[in-house]
């Protein structure tokens, strides 16, 4: 019986610890034309520089969350789903950063858009090619 209830509780507990770490993402406008008619604000590049390099958790249209880690000296890694490697830059005429990755079929790079959720916490990506929504993310540690 002993045993049943230290079973329960460590369950419970867990739980509990699953609950409390658990990462609400709001989701964003499908494109950046509804994101802007919204009025989301775009984020420039002087924000961005706040989080980048540094520790992002994403998660994507497809609802897989991930956590992107940007280097100082212009790596990325992306780990918690296809672990991928790759490199990163800001693209000063598109205000926007990128992001480039080398998977099977070869190096693919897409710049992002960025726009602020409303709750002051989290932020959108739009690939700036198709204007589509990408991602939400925050900054992790």
């Amino acid at each position: 019986m002993i045993t049943f209830r230290s079973d329960v509780l460590v369950f419970l507990l867990m739980a509990a610890a699953t609950n409390t770490f658990a990462t609400d993402f709001p989701k964003g406008p499908p494109n950046l034309k509804e994101a802007e008619a919204q009025g989301l604000q775009r984020a420039n590049l002087e924000e961005l520089k706040k989080f980048f390099p540094g520790i992002i958790n994403n998660k994507g249209v497809k609802g897989v969350e991930h956590t992107l880690t940007f280097k100082p000296d212009g790596t990325a890694h992306r780990t918690g789903f296809n672990d991928l490697t790759g490199e990163w830059h800001f693209d000063e005429k598109k205000n926007a950063y990128c992001v480039g990755f080398y998977k099977k079929k070869g190096y693919r790079e897409n710049c992002f858009a960025v726009f602020r959720a409303t709750d002051g916490t989290n932020f959108f990506d739009y690939d700036i090619d198709s204007g589509f929504y990408a991602h939400v993310w925050h900054r992790g540690e």
